[in-house]
Order: structure tokens, then sequence, then C-alpha cells
């Protein structure tokens, strides 16, 4: 049967078909709207929105029309990007693969890559959970990506072999876990040496030929933090004296003997008048001496405060 299908696939032009749209269903259980490019008696050539895929006409399962319109509609790929596992020192390699990665889907065509901590509030907090400790794992990437909504969970592990590290670069298709591929980097000395077999790997874990002009992303490694300046021990923390209880004392730290003079004037015509509205109220005689050192204190601060220089 499958043989026969695939021969009335191989009666149809090539020409007559290059312009049509085609719902294509797979043997491995995918289903991609695409156009037919070629057809051959080992291999189909069809245009998908993400790209240039090769099939063989004996995987074809079913094959229906497409308008131009549905095509373009079709949404993107919801690529899931796990975090990377990494052995024996091996985290900054799978850091660096991660990140790689997800620059690497974001320029194909209709890929749309995300991360764990990228999905959304209305995914489960458990869901989130498993996924972030899947690792390379099919069954627990299948069945919580398909939880989170993705159509392809990508995967990514670093390793020590005979020969130096192993970089292995896998991923599943969601609603057909029989489209799995996984693919092997060999490195011996830095990883950001292979670039172009990393990019190269991850079309292919897609399914994915690899354009001739692929874009390689080139990642910046960022350098190492510049250092805070720290003050000498020896100078004094102006605003935490700006609380002490001194009048003008930030001013005369910094040598400005006018703000200082200032400062002192300001603290002294203020704590008058509030001694004077203080006698003028309802208070006892220790209410009014605790208002007059609070309004006291609160105007010094205040001033401390105003005399600071940034």
């Amino acid at each position: 049967m499958k043989s026969l299908f695939a021969l009335s696939m191989l009666s149809l032009s090539g020409s007559a078909m290059a312009a049509e749209y085609r719902q294509i269903t797979l043997a491995d259980g995918r289903t991609l709207p695409a156009e037919i490019s070629s057809i051959t008696a080992t291999e189909m050539v069809l245009n998908t929105p993400q790209g240039t895929v090769v099939v063989s006409p004996n995987d074809l399962r079913d094959m229906t029309p497409m308008s131009a319109e549905e095509y373009a509609q079709i949404p993107p790929w919801q690529v899931l990007v796990l975090p990377f596992a990494g052995g024996d020192n091996l985290e900054d390699d799978s850091e660096f693969a991660h990140l790689f990665s997800l620059r690497v889907l974001e320029s194909i065509p209709a890929v749309s890559p995300l991360t764990v901590s990228a999905l959304p509030e209305s995914i489960v907090k458990t869901t989130k959970s498993a996924l972030k400790v899947c690792g390379t794992d099919l069954q627990c990437a299948t069945r919580h990506g398909q939880d989170a909504g993705a159509d392809v969970v990508v995967m990514g592990r670093t390793t020590p072999s005979a020969t130096g590290n192993t970089l292995t670069l896998g991923a599943v298709f969601v609603d057909a876990p029989d489209a799995r591929k996984r693919v092997q980097v060999n490195y011996e000395n830095k990883l950001i040496d292979k670039r172009k077999e990393m990019t190269d790997s991850l079309y292919a874990t897609l399914f994915l030929v690899p354009p001739a002009d692929a874009k390689i992303p080139t990642l910046v490694i960022p350098s190492e933090p510049a250092k805070v300046a720290r003050k000498p021990s020896g100078e004094p923390d102006l605003a935490r004296l700006a609380w002490t209880p001194l009048p003008g004392i930030t001013a005369y730290k910094q040598n400005d003997m006018a703000g200082f003079a200032s400062a002192m004037g300001m603290v002294a015509v203020g704590t008058t008048a509030s001694v004077y509205m203080a006698g003028h109220a309802t208070y006892a005689a220790p209410q009014m001496v605790a208002m007059t050192a609070l309004s006291t204190y609160g105007l010094t601060v205040f001033v401390n405060h105003l005399f600071l220089k940034p």
C-alpha cells in the first residue's frame, strides 16, 4: 500500500505541484504544511515555513491540499529549550551550548524558541519544575512539554569522552514522539570553535536541511565584572553620618564651613520655633520636652541630608 501511494505521488508532475501547498503526514507522526519542490524515486524535497525538509516517498502516509491562505496562517513552532546538563566540570560548556542553541533557533524562520523560565504564568509550577530536571529524558520532555504547549522540545548534554568531550543535542516533536533525533558534536578544546557543527546539528535535530547561508551566531563572552571602587577605610560614610544628631556634621566632614554654619543656624532657628509652639500647646512638661527633642532631631537629620554632596 505504501509503495502504491509513493508511486502515485511520483506520477504527479513536479512542475504542477511546485506552486501548490499540501498538508503532509509522515510515518513518524509528523504533519507538515509544505510546498513540494521535487520528487524522485528516493526522496521528496519539501519547502516548509521553517525551511527545507527531505523525506523518503515511502514515509508518506497522507497528503491533502492546502490553500495559500491556510499555509500563510500556520503558526510558528513553539520550541522549548530545556536546561542543558553538564558533568565532570563541563557546566560552562553546557551553559554556552544552551545560549548558542537559543540564538540558532531564533535565526530559523517560523521558529519561536523559549526557555522554561520564560514560560507563561498560566503553566503550573509543577510542570516547570519537572521540565527543569528532565535532562535528556524523552518521556519526561514529551509529557511535560505537551503540558507547556510546546511543539518541539530541544535537549542537550555535555559529557567527557575517550578523545575529549561530547555535546549531544536532541529534539523530539511533542505530538509525534517517534519523530526524534540526536546528534553528537565531539570537541577537544573549546566548544566555541564548533559553532558551525553545532548550528548544523540543531537543524538536523529538527529534520531541517541547513541552508547554505545559515547564520552562525557569534556570542560575546562576558568579561570579568568591573570591580566596584571601595572607599578607603578611614573615609567616613556620610550617608550614615547624616543620621547623627549633630547639626551640620555632613557639611563639616566635606570641609564646607559655610554649609556647616548655615546648618547650625537653620537648626537653631527651627528648634526655637518648635519650643515656642510646644510651649503654647496643651502639653505637660515631660511631653513638651519629648516633642521638642523629636522636632530638633528630625530637623537635624533633614539638614544633614540637605548638605550631602553627590
